[in-house]
């Protein structure tokens, strides 16, 4: 007679892992140890600098530091720069910013920047063409107030707000910096940093002349 042949074939028993839980807790200490060996050590920095730079020149790379400036470097560059009169820096959520008054850049309803503001500009740009600033991106903001300039050869303030944007732009691409890099924007006077009025409706002008200005935004 036959034998009966089984439903399915039998499994074979699985291996014994519970070695592998010991082990990882053993690797896990071994890496801990050479963390904290790692974090006693000293490292000459000069040296680690000195050869970064040589194998730098060998194979025809930048090294880290000169690609991968932060916001907060160019900003302490920025305020060594010594930018002149009118010219401020500070920095928000976005970036550094450059401020620079209106008054000390353009003459009232004019959008040619004057010739004692270019030399600011262009230690601007001179830093931003550094190899470690190149990936920030270049925003600039024109601002007036929301008194109407008899003067002004332009339509609105649209208009004025953007060609002063736009004049600082030309001025950072003919020393340079390239285009793809840089915004213009014209705010007109929507945007004002103090108020033009008073609580009683009478204009402040101390407030409308610094919210004529040119920002310069720095984004990573």
């Amino acid at each position: 007679m036959a034998k009966k042949k089984h439903d399915s074939e039998p499994h074979e028993e699985h291996a014994d892992e519970t070695w592998l839980i010991p082990y990882s807790d053993l690797l896990t200490l071994l890496l801990a140890l050479f963390i904290v060996l790692f974090a006693s050590s000293t490292l000459d920095k000069k040296k680690m600098s000195a050869m970064e730079n040589a194998f730098a020149a060998a194979f025809n790379y930048l090294p880290a530091d000169q690609l991968n400036g932060t916001i907060g470097e160019f900003l302490d560059e920025a305020e060594g720069l010594n930018l002149g009169e009118g010219v401020s820096l500070g920095s928000d959520s976005q970036g550094v910013v450059i401020e620079i008054s209106s008054l000390s850049m353009f003459d009232a309803g004019s959008s040619l920047i004057k010739p004692k503001l270019t030399p600011a500009l262009w230690k601007i740009a001179d830093l931003l063409k550094q190899n470690r600033y190149k990936r920030f991106r270049i925003v600039v903001e024109g601002h007036t107030d929301d008194v109407e300039a008899a003067d002004s050869g332009f339509p609105s303030k649209w208009e004025l707000s953007s060609n002063r944007a736009a004049a600082i732009v030309r001025e950072f691409i003919s020393v340079g910096i390239d285009a793809e890099r840089l915004q213009v924007v014209g705010m007109a006077d929507i945007a004002p940093k103090y108020p033009n009025y008073n609580v009683h409706g009478e204009p402040i002008p101390a407030n409308q002349q610094k919210n004529r200005r040119v920002m310069i935004h720095i984004e990573p």
